[in-house]
């Protein structure tokens, strides 16, 4: 039996490095911004689905969710009733970041990448059905209903269609784009959160942070700022973990 000699564990850092440099490009290009509307769609769906799934978790019930703007700065909401509130406000932000390692993680093999984005979509597709369904039974929400349930299904049939034709490579880079952007677009996210705290941009009726500013008494930039740093631990480390001292 001969073993073929494997490719350099640079190799693949070198992809990670390629996806990072053109989401930052994407993100920083007015022009080309519209590109990225179907992964923002992408990033407060998984926001908001780390809300939903630690509620569950921690014994909750989740009685609705919305993945589009209600129109008053909100890109989206979780309604739940029980649970750990101390948890469920965290896992929006720290929960997205977590989904983007998780991708980036799995973007390191050819074999697991279509695997991953046929389950990312199906997650999103019963999401769809058994809470954002639930909103269209909350008076005044039908039509931000409608638009979740619209485009989550949409972000799920290409999630699940990407996973099922395409190749392992191109399946491969899609992932790893897909876990860098929602990653660095964790981290912007929790960069306007903490300005918003500070105040430093306009006034916001509530967020993540405020919520756990009143369960706790700290202040929202306080949780805006460890969100923050714990949200580059968790980048640095999956890093770290999957890309150095493996091979391709």
């Amino acid at each position: 039996m001969t073993i073929e000699p494997t490719k350099p564990a640079k190799a693949s850092i070198f992809w990670l490095c390629a996806m990072a440099l053109l989401s930052l490009v994407l993100m920083q290009e007015p022009d080309l911004r519209y590109l990225l509307v179907p992964l923002e769609l992408l990033d407060t769906t998984l926001h908001e689905l780390g809300h939903a799934i630690f509620c569950i978790a921690t014994g909750g019930t989740v009685h609705g969710l919305t993945i589009v703007s209600d129109g008053e700065g909100h890109a989206g909401l979780t309604m739940t009733a029980g649970g750990m509130p101390f948890v469920i406000n965290q896992a929006g932000y720290l929960g997205t970041t977590l989904f983007g390692c998780l991708m980036i993680a799995l973007g390191r093999s050819r074999a697991a990448a279509r695997g991953t984005l046929i389950g990312l979509g199906v997650l999103i597709a019963v999401a769809s059905f058994v809470w954002i369904a639930q909103t269209f039974g909350i008076p005044g929400r039908i039509g931000q209903a409608a638009g979740s349930f619209f485009v989550a299904l949409a972000l799920a049939l290409a999630l699940i269609f990407a996973g099922a034709k395409f190749s392992d490579r191109w399946a491969q880079i899609v992932l790893l784009f897909l876990g860098v952007h929602i990653g660095i677009n964790a981290l912007t996210d929790i960069i306007w959160l903490s300005k918003l705290s500070l105040g430093m941009v306009g006034a916001h009726s509530f967020t993540d942070a405020t919520n756990m500013a009143q369960l706790t008494g700290f202040p929202a930039a306080f949780w805006s700022v460890l969100w923050g740093l714990l949200s580059l631990v968790m980048l640095f480390a999956t890093v770290k973990l999957a890309y150095t001292g493996c091979d391709e």
